[in-house]
């Protein structure tokens, strides 16, 4: 896992050590952002957490839970039953008192996929989820007070959470941002002389800047094909 500082200085090296006086840290670590919010749509976080019901009351508030994007699903029960540590007796060997990354622990998805498929008699609820508010409406509300409500939601990643496999195509998108970034600068991009009566251009153009972010943008999304994570 690399830090934010590491990438930074990653990504200027890949657009050939441009100066600071060009593109600033601060312009660096801007499209560093943009690259991470377009990676977590194509390969979001996942956690598995809970909540505890209130009776009849349908909206809880999530914006506690940093960076979630969505939630994905809602797992309980209308009725008398008390499944999950029966469901699922691993969670409390986890090492958690709330929230199981599900990207650190794909296999304990996995045999949570499993069980929700033996036990799908259970789950009774739709639910809504307001991605502006980060508030989970549930459909219909809880006819209890103090049952478990289990959800699973998507988290957007920070630098350090991009596995180091998935850091050069991260930087794809990065490099874009800040070439876009470049081509606005046309005081840098282009550099004309007087010779001979004509005008000579020295360097990348706005155009040629703009085209190889295009270019950029297009290999980053081919390394995902069609799956990127629909937020809203």
């Amino acid at each position: 896992m690399a830090t934010l500082d590491e990438l930074k200085a990653r990504l200027r090296r890949a657009l050939g050590n441009v100066p600071t006086t060009q593109l600033s840290d601060e312009q660096l670590y801007d499209a560093l952002d943009s690259a991470l919010k377009e990676y977590s749509k194509y390969k979001p976080i996942y956690i598995l957490d809970y909540l505890t019901s209130t009776k009849d009351v349908a909206t809880y508030d999530l914006s506690s839970k940093e960076g979630i994007i969505k939630v994905k699903e809602v797992y309980y029960s209308r009725g008398p039953f008390e499944y999950f540590d029966e469901f699922w007796p691993d969670y409390s060997q986890l090492g958690r008192l709330s929230g199981i990354n599900i990207f650190e622990h794909p296999s304990v998805w996995t045999q949570f996929l499993q069980r929700v498929e033996q036990f799908e008699y259970i789950f009774e609820c739709e639910f809504e989820f307001n991605q502006s508010t980060k508030t989970l409406r549930l459909i219909p509300p809880p006819d209890q007070t103090g049952k478990k409500i289990y959800f699973l939601y998507s988290k957007r990643h920070t630098a350090g959470t991009v596995p180091e496999d998935d850091i050069d195509v991260l930087l794809l998108w990065a490099r874009a941002e800040a070439k876009e970034m470049m081509a606005a600068k046309k005081s840098y991009e282009i550099r004309s002389v007087s010779g001979y009566g004509e005008s000579v251009t020295l360097g990348s153009t706005p155009e040629s800047l703009m085209s190889e972010a295009e270019e950029l943008k297009k290999r980053f999304s081919k390394r995902f094909g069609s799956s990127a994570f629909v937020v809203g």
